[in-house]
Order: structure tokens, then C-alpha cells, then sequence
């Protein structure tokens, strides 16, 4: 499409200016850029002719402007540079009779001399030079943009966003055990990966100075305790499990998370993949687990502490008879009261109330007090004490066995095997009650009879079952009889009261017995001098 435009012509009687409209798309010509370009070459003009003569143009016209005629003007060219020299637009207009047409060359060296020197657009200046559009835009010269680099990425594949906002129950209450406020990780988990920052390359604008692209964010993984980088400095990896944390966009990892005061509502329930260390108490209701060690400065209440290594407690335990403390190793602990407490391997403390402790090893009670009183306390090897039981007489069991898994597994075969033959009892009174119906020829309901069928079947298996329990008590037996090693050493004084088992022995103490040992002899359990 062609825009308006205009030309001058010279004549007989003076200089006209002709004008024409734009063809169909086209823009047309602005008066004010026809008068700038007879400003240009001096020709004197009626501004006001000038503007009436654009009026309602849809065809040719043409106004005489001077009586004077012009000389022969050269084709010529105008242009602007864009902000930030980011272009070059040129407007060209046309020769007056008798001028030169501009050149390829003469065209660029008119853009050189004002400092054009870079981007220029030959493809659009031949373009021109083929179709010759007056009075119509050619960007004939553009900046080369710069190449704008990326920023550095840092992706965590842990929680960075925590929160201790307590979860809803379905009934609408607020459960402060769930609060999920620690970023756990694993051993060799990749912790984060880094996308390297990618800097840009420098643009050129019109006049050949350089653009220069933006600045990047440029990040770098840090190696840290516990955490390693990959060859390539792109992954950070974990070399324990524990928690992590981001700081200053560094990241931290640690195989202990330190509590600095109660598990209470404030933390909730504590699932750790390695140690855990409180510096106050553990609140009653909840609960401590950890892969690692627990270790509590303060009391515990009637809570639940599991620990794959040890749990050592500063000031003991008072369970309320629903604390429970489990060790894969050992336990070490200023007093235990009314809890149940397991360990893999020793228990150490002051004293033992109305407990049920148990450990693979040993069990010692030393100290200021050092005494047992009420409840069952197994050993796997040994059992020390400075006092056993009470004045009053209280009920204390003391089981010592190499094997206590052993003696617990002849408990519940045993308990099995009477809940066996109290279902078998009941079943039989059943099956002979409806036997009897049967065998006098009573018409039964299809229930009875289905219940008959049933009863037959379990009572079967009862009694299959009882014959395996049965085995299995006598290879326990000889085992046990087998395992006589173990022994109670009691410092100052074991009272009535005082039930001792060794192995699958056992002897009731029935007066005070003072400064002994207990140890197994065949198939009795003999009280010795303390040594």
C-alpha cells in the first residue's frame, strides 16, 4: 500500500506543490511534515493554503507556493533515531525535476555521517530503492539486542516452608501432637540442586556501542557439616539422616535435633531419624522417637519415648502407669516409677517402683537409695540391687534368665495354651448339647446346624494347636534347663514379698535376707553370701 505524499514541480510561472492521497490502507500525508521540509530548502509558503489544501483530500492536488522557482532539489532522506538508539527510521521524498536520485551508498554514508554505524538494514534500503515510497517509514537500521543470560536456581528437596500451625481433626479439634516442624532427611538424600546462572552476551545498538545484558543472580552450593557436594558442585547430598534447615541460603543439616524446652503442645510429638536432645521435660501424652539416642534433662511424665540407641534421663521417669520407654540399647535413668520400661541391653538407676522393666542384659540399682519395690524386673544376665522389696511386703517379681526372650515365649505359649482349652471346654459343652438333639432325632434350624459344623472345625484346630504348643513348651523346657547362668545380688536387704526366677526356677523369699546372692543350682535356686 502507498501512503500520501507530495512533490514539488517547477513551471513556467513559479513552484506548485502537489499532493497526493494514500491509497486504500495507506496514511496520509501530514501537512506539518511539508512545511518542515520546505523550511529545510528555504521556499517561502502560505502555511494556511498549505493545510486547506489537505482538507478533504481523495484525489490529486496541487497549489501554486511561490512565483519563484526553486532549484533542482536531489532526492533526499530524513530519519529519526529511536530511544536508546535502538533504531533508525527514515522518510524519504522525492527529487524536483533536474535532481539526482539517491544511491545505495549514498544512503549509507548519509547514516554513517550522523554515526550510524551499526545494524544497518541493506535489505530494507534496497527495498526502498525498488518501490520508492514517499513519505513513508523505513527502519533502516536496528540494535542488535544483547542475549540476556538466566539467573542461578537453587531447588531444595526438602521442607524449607515450616510452619507450626497444629493440625484439625475430623471432629473439628486441634490435634498438638501433629505439627509437623522438622524437614526430615535421609542418608545420601539429595538436599538440593543447583541450575548455574547462564550470563548473557552484550548487544550492539546503532551507533556500534555495546548493550550491555543484565546482571544475573549468580548462586553457589556450600558444603556444610554433614552434607556433601557432588563432583560437579550442582547437588548437595546428606551424609546422615537428620533434619535440615536453610540459613542465608546455606543449608545445614544435623543428626541431632535440640529441643530447648518441654515436648509439649509448643512441639508436638518428636519423630526424629537421629538423636534427640531436650533440654526441659517430656510432657504426659506424648511421644519421643528417634533412630538415634534420646537424651532428657528433665523429668519425664506419662509419655512414650522410643529410641533405636539409648535414652538417658537426667531426673527419671514418672510414667503415671502409662510411661514407656524402649531402647534398642541401653537406658540410663535417675529413677523409674509406675512405667514400662524395655532395653536392649543394661538399665541403669536409683531405684525401680511399681515398674515393669526389662533388659537383655543386666539391670542395676545403685546409688543413694538403690532399691527395687513393687512391679517385674527381668535381666537377661544379672539383677543388682542394695534393696529388694518393702517392710510392707510388696509384691516385687525378679526374673533374671540368659535368654529372656525364651521365658517370655513360654509365658504366652502358655497363656495361649489356657485360652485354647477354655474355648475348647465351651465348645464341647455346645457340640455334646447338640448332638444329643441330633442323635434324638430333633429337628434343627439350619443355624444350629451350622453352628455345629463350625465348632466341630475350630475345635479341631484348637486341639492341633494345643499339640504344637505342646512341642514347642518341651524344646523351651530343655533349653532353659540348659541356661543357668544368671544371678541376684542384692547389697543390704531382699524382703518377703520378693518373687526370684532364674531361668524357668523360681523361689518366694519368705523372711529378710540380707548382704546375698541368688543364683541357680540344678533345679533349685540357692541363696549365697554375698560376694
Amino acid at each position: 500500500m502507498t501512503n500520501g505524499y507530495f512533490r514539488l514541480e517547477v513551471r513556467n510561472d513559479g513552484t506548485y506543490l502537489i499532493v497526493y492521497p494514500p491509497e486504500p490502507g495507506g496514511s496520509l500525508c501530514d501537512p506539518n511534515e511539508v512545511l518542515n521540509y520546505l523550511d529545510i530548502y528555504n521556499v517561502a509558503y502560505d502555511k494556511i493554503a498549505i493545510y486547506n489544501l489537505f482538507r478533504n483530500l481523495t484525489s490529486q492536488k496541487e497549489l501554486r507556493i511561490s512565483v519563484t522557482k526553486v532549484s533542482a532539489f536531489d532526492e533526499t532522506m530524513d530519519f529519526e533515531i529511536g530511544e536508546n538508539f535502538s533504531s533508525v527510521t527514515a522518510r524519504f521524498y522525492p527529487e524536483v525535476e533536474g535532481g539526482k536520485k539517491l544511491s545505495k551508498d549514498e544512503i549509507i554514508w548519509l547514516l554513517n555521517k550522523r554515526g550510524i554505524k551499526s545494524g544497518i538494514r541493506e535489505d530494507v534500503i534496497d527495498q526502498f530503492l525498488l518501490e520508492r515510497f514517499y513519505c513513508t517509514s523505513y527502519v533502516i537500521a536496528e540494535a542488535q539486542p544483547p542475549v540476556e543470560g538466566s539467573d542461578a536456581k537453587i531447588e531444595y528437596f526438602f521442607n524449607t516452608d515450616l510452619t507450626k500451625k497444629p493440625k484439625m481433626n475430623e471432629d473439628g479439634s486441634v490435634d498438638f501432637h501433629q505439627l509437623d516442624n522438622l524437614s526430615k532427611v535421609e542418608k545420601d538424600q539429595v538436599l538440593a540442586v543447583l541450575t548455574p546462572a547462564v550470563h548473557g552476551k552484550p548487544g550492539v545498538d546503532v551507533l556500534g556501542r555495546p548493550i550491555q545484558p543484565r546482571k544475573v543472580n549468580v548462586l553457589f552450593l556450600k558444603q556444610s557439616k554433614n552434607a556433601r557436594l557432588s563432583p560437579d558442585g550442582l547437588q548437595l547430598i546428606s551424609n546422615v539422616n537428620g533434619h535440615a534447615v536453610v540459613t542465608d541460603k546455606q543449608v545445614f543439616v544435623s543428626d541431632t535435633y535440640e529441643i530447648p524446652g518441654n515436648v509439649d503442645v509448643a512441639t508436638g510429638d518428636v519423630e526424629y531419624n537421629g538423636t534427640v536432645k531436650i533440654a526441659g521435660n517430656v510432657n504426659s501424652g506424648y511421644k519421643v522417637h528417634a533412630d538415634g539416642d534420646v537424651i532428657v534433662e528433665g523429668i519425664v511424665e506419662g509419655a512414650e519415648i522410643i529410641a533405636g540407641g539409648q535414652i538417658v534421663l537426667k531426673r527419671g521417669i514418672q510414667g503415671m502407669s502409662k510411661g514407656i520407654l524402649n531402647a534398642g540399647a541401653n537406658i540410663v535413668a535417675k529413677f523409674i516409677e509406675s512405667a514400662e520400661v524395655r532395653a536392649g541391653g543394661f538399665i541403669q538407676t536409683e531405684s525401680i517402683m511399681h515398674s515393669k522393666v526389662t533388659a537383655g542384659s543386666e539391670i542395676i540399682v545403685r546409688g543413694k537409695k538403690g532399691f527395687i519395690t513393687g512391679g517385674v524386673i527381668r535381666a537377661g544376665k544379672y539383677i543388682e540391687a542394695k534393696t529388694a522389696g518393702s517392710v510392707m511386703g510388696t509384691t516385687t517379681i525378679i526374673e533374671v534368665g540368659e535368654n529372656m526372650n525364651l521365658v517370655e515365649e513360654e509365658r504366652e505359649l502358655l497363656n495361649e495354651k489356657r485360652n485354647l482349652r477354655e474355648n475348647i471346654d465351651k465348645s464341647e459343652k455346645i457340640l455334646f448339647f447338640i448332638s444329643k438333639k441330633i442323635k434324638d432325632r430333633e429337628q434343627l434350624p439350619k443355624e444350629k446346624i451350622l453352628q455345629f459344623q463350625q465348632l466341630s472345625v475350630s475345635n479341631k484346630e484348637f486341639k492341633k494347636r494345643i499339640e504344637e504348643i505342646n512341642a514347642r513348651l518341651e524344646e523351651l523346657d530343655i533349653m532353659l534347663e540348659n541356661s543357668t547362668k544368671g544371678y541376684v545380688l542384692v547389697d543390704d536387704v531382699i524382703y518377703p514379698g520378693c518373687k526370684v526366677t532364674i531361668s524357668n526356677i523360681s523361689t518366694y523369699i519368705r523372711a529378710e535376707t540380707k548382704h546375698c546372692r541368688l543364683i541357680r543350682d540344678g533345679a533349685d535356686i540357692r541363696v549365697t553370701a554375698y560376694k
